[in-house]
């Protein structure tokens, strides 16, 4: 998943949007990450507050990246993923969206303004620029607005009246909106709320981009979606949902035109199944024009990315780093690398639908023998000799004013002999080299998306260290690990996962991922003391107050172990020095987040 230093590796902390993974999750703080160098001699520049802007015109630049797309809707819990939004970051319009300071700013071609006129009752009027429309002509306002709302508010279930109509990857902000009403051109869009939402700037966009109301209309069999949630009419809502939830995804290199529409510089153009997406420059954008006059996305491993871009068959990557990648980057001629750290942490979460993990001594003997400490050693000291084993979710270690360590230092080092003392005071019993508790074993897998050199690295040394603990631990990588709906992750189909969240300084993201039934609550960790503590992280416009709640949360996920983090993600950008203006981005806006600067030579 998803998710503005440059250059050198920074220590900095943990964020939220799968990274090659999915996930909503906009991690929280009022910091951005802190300065970067570069090395391989290209130069830290700035960049820009928007994705486009003056420069050479014309010409093609080519991006290697791992994932494939799959999804148009990135407001899904399976399109919410970084292999989409990186993508999408120039198609579908967003309000704000998070420079390479990891700043949120208007979107001044799709923004004529977003003003907080009262605090008490919260209220924000939104303008929208006249000329803004869908490159089939059809306006943005209102309606786009007003969709993007009542999917993600969590106002609308199933018949079985607990399931959510729409599959929404978070409703942080949107369910705190009691009434959205609009000016008769749709152009203004007032949203009075029912209580303070302190990141209300996240909402309408910061990478889950609008969605286009009258093509899902259209789709729904002509159902106004203004008026079908006015009169709470479920025949159209449904069908409304249904198309909402489905009918974006791609499938294998087929694209429907006439339903991924562009609201941004660039649109969706030929997609190659398993080989490469172009992205093609609006020409009905009423904003300023993107430089390429086209942008190729080629879906390449990460360990055959270097080759590609000495090659010329790429002018960008964006791989995940290991020691060997960069020093072979760094010994190429005219070639960037920008290594720095990340609003991204890497993670082990347990499945909670398998009674295995529904013990909590089996998930403390498992942080217990968990190597985190070699693996940071050995997989992440070489990129940075300053990196820490994390340990908090919602902050980093760079965020001085707001991090703590909230996990009472109690699983840093491996225990074996507290593993094994945790397990037997449970009633587990050792029978030969494995633990079992009537007729279950302590044997399980760990998934993680293929290839992945660190992921199966980490694996590796993790089977080792637990074995000692009489665990039977099973390396299960999978291609589609991260596929839309039908993947391990998104479908359940895992025991351990092993991924990355990435996002943003706002800790409203992260509420979807460990709320019950959270579009990013991959585990379905459930706990009856966490949603009050969000409902004050999110109102709460005091950082101080603020981060006190978050740290009480995240000692909540300790107690519980809900999930285990290991480190905060050390990212890499390489490009080559025919191509200007490639500046990093921290967040889930990622690399593509100013890609119609980008210049070709």
């Amino acid at each position: 998943m998803r998710r503005t230093a440059k250059a050198a590796i920074v220590l900095l902390g943990a964020t939220m949007l799968a990274a090659a993974c999915g996930g909503d999750n906009k991690n929280s703080s009022t910091s951005s990450s802190a300065p970067a160098t570069t090395s391989g001699g290209g130069a830290a520049t700035s960049g820009a507050s928007t994705s486009t802007g003056g420069g050479k015109k014309g010409g093609t630049v080519t991006l290697g990246y791992e994932q494939e797309f799959d999804s148009y809707n990135t407001n899904t819990s399976g399109g919410n993923s970084l292999k989409n939004s990186i993508v999408m970051n120039n198609v579908t319009p967003e309000a704000f969206s998070f420079n390479e300071k990891a700043d949120l700013v208007l979107n001044k071609d799709l923004m004529v303004s977003a003003e907080l006129t009262s605090q008490s009752p919260q209220t924000v009027v939104w303008k929208v620029q006249p000329k803004a429309a869908w490159d089939d002509g059809t306006p943005i306002g209102c309606k786009d607005f007003y969709l993007e709302w009542y999917s993600q508010n969590d106002t609308l279930k199933q018949p079985d009246g607990t399931t959510s109509l729409f599959d929404a990857v978070g409703t942080s902000g949107y369910e705190d909106i009691d009434k959205v009403t609009c000016s008769a051109d749709g152009k203004e869009i007032t949203t009075n709320f029912s209580k303070p939402y302190a990141d209300w700037q996240s909402l309408f966009g910061a990478t889950y981009g609008l969605m286009p109301a009258h093509i899902v209309e259209k789709n729904a069999g002509g159902a106004d979606v203004q008026k079908a949630y006015d009169t709470k009419d479920m025949a159209a809502l449904t069908a409304i949902a249904n198309f909402w939830n489905t009918g974006f995804i791609g499938q294998g290199g087929q694209l429907n035109p006439g339903v991924m529409l562009s609201g941004g510089p660039y649109k969706l153009g030929e997609w190659v199944a398993g080989q490469s997406l172009t992205l093609q420059r609006n020409d009905k954008y009423w904003g300023t024009p993107g430089n390429p006059d086209q942008i190729v996305v080629r879906f390449i491993g990460a360990t055959t990315q270097p080759q590609a871009l000495q090659n010329g068959e790429v002018q960008i990557i964006r791989p995940q780093p290991n020691p060997d990648l960069l020093q072979q980057l760094q010994g190429m001629s005219g070639v960037n690398v920008d290594t720095y750290g990340s609003f991204t942490f890497e993670h082990f979460d347990f499945n909670f639908r398998k009674p295995l993990f529904q013990d909590l001594a089996v998930r403390q003997a498992f942080a217990y023998c968990a190597p985190r400490q070699e693996i940071v050693d050995k997989l992440l000291k070489p990129l940075n000799p300053d990196e820490v084993v994390l340990n908090n979710r919602l902050y980093y270690p760079f965020q001085t004013d707001l991090f703590k360590d909230n996990s009472g230092g109690k699983y840093d080092k491996v225990d074996i002999a507290k593993a094994k003392s945790t397990l037997e005071a449970a009633g587990w019993k050792l029978s030969g080299d494995v633990y079992t508790k009537g007729d279950q074993r302590l044997e399980f897998s760990i998934g993680h998306i293929d290839p992945n050199p660190r992921r199966t690295n980490t694996v590796q040394l993790t089977i080792a260290s637990c074995a000692q603990a009489g665990m039977k631990i099973t390396d299960a990588p999978s291609a589609t690990f991260f596929d839309d709906q039908t993947g391990e992750l998104d479908s359940g189909n895992f025991d351990i996962a092993l991924f990355a969240w990435t996002g943003s300084p706002l800790l409203s993201g992260s509420s979807s991922t460990y709320v019950p039934d959270g579009g990013n609550n991959k585990g379905k960790y459930v706990s009856d003391k966490i949603q009050p503590l969000f409902a004050k992280i999110l109102s709460e416009f005091d950082k101080k107050a603020q981060a006190s709640a978050a740290n009480d949360l995240d000692t909540v996920l300790w107690d519980d172990l809900a999930t285990i983090p290991l480190f905060q993600f050390a990212d890499m950008t390489a490009n080559s020095d025919k191509v200007k203006n490639v500046v990093p981005n921290p967040t889930q806006q990622d690399v593509t987040w100013n890609a119609g600067q980008w210049e070709a030579s």
